[in-house]
């Protein structure tokens, strides 16, 4: 059995990609990486014997899995993070801000940008608020911008068309929040560190986000976060660990 887990994982990787794709209407992001995480896994299965009788490829891949196992471990150490970073702070706001999460193949807001949609209704039905940023861009494979969809979804659902504040040019988190700034900076006549800011993102989304306000001079915010659906637990919380890595170097 131990001499098989390669191929168990791979097979199940392989899998699941395929079936979270076939069930949500809408691309999910990072599944390529993942699926070749498991075609990879597939392959070494049927070729490990032959590097490790290889004592010249052995002995760099033995260098290989310790980088992996300081990779892993650096990854585990990030999920902590994400997993325990506060996201549900309830209290009062002058502005909230929906972070955008991308449209399904029918141009409406995608499962996750749903949940955001949905914990925003939630958010204002219980707290004062003045007014509600919708943050996002048209992506590349979208035929409106995320926030035109995420309009309707509110406006469908009750929401004062007034109350509401369209950012339609970012594509990805650090300029959700830097345009959003400008936004509400521009509506309210004050500086931002004048108001309180909730921000509205997903669970796994919730640090990310944070670093990237502080970083955009965000001073008094705090999160109020959907919970991801079960099954896109796994691709959504991995690829966010990568995704850290990635706005703490470039952003």
């Amino acid at each position: 059995m131990k001499k098989n887990l390669d191929i168990i994982f791979g097979i199940i990787i392989i899998v699941y990609i395929a079936v979270i794709n076939i069930i949500s209407s809408s691309k999910i992001s990072f599944s390529i990486p993942i699926f070749i995480l498991g075609v990879t896994l597939i392959i070494y299965h049927f070729i490990k014997r032959r590097i490790e009788s290889n004592k010249f490829i052995y002995r760099y891949f033995r260098v290989l899995k310790v980088l992996i196992c300081i990779g892993g471990i650096f990854f585990l150490g990030i999920e902590i993070f994400i997993i325990n970073y506060p996201k549900y702070n309830k209290g009062n706001a002058d502005y909230i801000i929906v972070l955008g999460a991308g449209l399904d193949t029918n141009s409406n807001p995608s499962l996750i940008l749903q949940g955001r949609l949905d914990a925003a209704l939630e958010y204002i039905q219980e707290d004062d608020y003045r007014f509600i940023v919708l943050s996002g861009g048209q992506g590349s494979d979208e035929k409106l911008p995320e926030s035109h969809a995420m309009k309707k979804y509110l406006l469908n659902r009750g929401v004062d068309e007034e109350k509401v504040i369209i950012e339609d040019n970012s594509r990805n988190t650090d300029e959700n929040l830097k345009f959003s700034k400008a936004k509400i900076e521009e509506n309210s006549g004050k500086s931002l560190d004048k108001l309180n800011i909730k921000i509205v993102t997903s669970d796994f989304h919730a640090l990310r986000s944070s670093i990237l306000a502080k970083r955009n001079g965000y001073v008094n915010y705090s999160n109020y976060s959907s919970r991801t659906v079960w099954y896109l637990i796994p691709i959504t919380y991995t690829r966010e660990a990568f995704a850290i890595v990635k706005s703490m170097i470039f952003d």
